[in-house]
């Protein structure tokens, strides 16, 4: 029998492919373990999103090495993918494997897998479970290391996703999250029929149980008339998008590579909000990208708080080896900071004006083991603590 211990950094695709890895693993003998220093191999699945994540990342595999002096150790996932010679300097007793090599990864390291494991039945410790439907992207952003380290698009077929949200449902997973690294690239088929996104979440939500959908990340353009529109008409959806922003800046979306201008995201705001006037709406902002001038960011800023927006999540600009955006200077890093302590500043001032429009009424949370949870609009309010984790429970904000 061995026991594994696993560990995740990045985004949620990444949390799910660890699980997925685990149960895998289990089905051929494996127990999972909470510290490095019992396990026989230690598992990590990296992020390689930003220079601080591939830090991280070594800092903790170097971390595993002193506390298990026995263990393999094995890394996968982006930060693999991108630069295995990073990894395996560290020592020789470090395994590397690309995304590529993932799904195939638990019997690579010895565990016969059963043909039957394709999904999740339980996701540990959660009383919300991601699935992942959808990987790969092929995005021209000049900034992102990701379109190198996950280039093939791939698909879960419908019939599968539909078989392991009945099971987690099943399970007691209060909400799904379906999680893609370009969720909204979806393409699926049943019965010869073949839909997007939006054609797959009619389906799911005709799914019996008490569970609700939460959608993990669109782009602006994937944000389809067809899902807002269900979103309203049917309350298994939860009522909240996060929208990648990056600038609100026209000449910085363009050399970053993004493939629209300002005034499209606020049109698809302004039609969501049509329809779903209590939708929480939220944003990933990069600050400090090299062309970001000080008349750029103020009209990125400015820009925001006309939108009203319920949260955002603000990071700073990385430089990434490989990428087109890494041939450009980089801005001061004294500059960077006070751009991104100002908008964490108007994220944390946007949030609390969303929360305030709700004060006093009753919201649906799912419940977990620490006392909070989040709304369908995606408010983070306390619970009674004695119900059982899981549940779909109403809550006065």
């Amino acid at each position: 029998m061995s026991r594994v211990y696993f560990h995740t950094f990045g985004c949620k695709a990444n949390q799910y492919d660890t699980e997925l890895l685990r149960e895998k693993m289990a089905s051929g003998g494996a127990v999972t373990v909470e510290k490095p220093a019992d396990a026989d191999l230690c598992l990590v699945n990296s992020c390689s999103v930003t220079a601080k994540a591939d830090q991280e990342c070594r800092q903790f595999v170097r971390r595993l090495l002193r506390e298990n002096d026995h263990a393999r150790v094995v890394v996968t996932g982006c930060y693999a993918t991108h630069a295995p010679g990073e990894l395996r300097a560290l020592s020789p007793r470090v395994e590397v494997y690309s995304n590529a090599e993932k799904n195939s990864l638990p019997a690579c390291v010895g565990f016969e897998v059963a043909p039957e494991v394709f999904g999740l039945s339980r996701f540990s410790d959660r009383s919300r479970a991601f699935v992942k439907i959808q990987d790969g992207c092929r995005a021209p952003c000049t900034y992102c290391i990701i379109p190198q380290t996950r280039p093939s698009y791939w698909n879960k077929p419908a019939d599968q996703v539909i078989q392991e949200i009945t099971t987690l449902a099943a399970a007691g997973h209060g909400e799904i999250v379906l999680t893609g690294i370009r969720l909204g690239l979806y393409q699926g088929s049943l019965e010869g029929q073949r839909f997007d996104l939006a054609g797959l979440l009619e389906r799911l939500v005709e799914i019996p149980g008490d569970f609700r959908i939460r959608l993990s990340s669109l782009e602006v353009t994937e944000v389809s008339d067809d899902i807002v529109l269900l979103a309203a008409r049917n309350s298994k959806i939860c009522r909240h998008f996060h929208i990648p922003m990056q600038s609100a800046d026209d000449g910085v979306l363009k050399d970053m590579g993004r493939w629209y201008v300002f005034e499209k995201y606020r049109e698809r705001v302004e039609f969501i909000r049509r329809h779903l006037p209590d939708c929480g709406l939220t944003a990933d902002v990069l600050v400090g990208f090299p062309t970001e001038t000080e008349a750029a960011f103020e009209n990125t800023y400015a820009r925001i708080e006309s939108l009203a927006l319920s949260g955002l999540h603000v990071f700073p600009y990385s430089q990434r080896p490989g990428t087109k955006a890494a041939e450009l200077p980089p801005l001061a890093h004294d500059v960077q900071r006070r751009r991104v302590e100002a908008l964490l500043a108007l994220g944390e001032k946007l949030k609390a004006q969303f929360r305030a429009r709700f004060a006093g009424t009753v919201r649906q949370v799912v419940t977990e083991p620490e006392g909070e949870g989040w709304t369908e609009n995606y408010i983070r309010v306390p619970h009674d603590r004695n119900l059982p984790p899981g549940r779909l429970a109403a809550v006065r904000i």
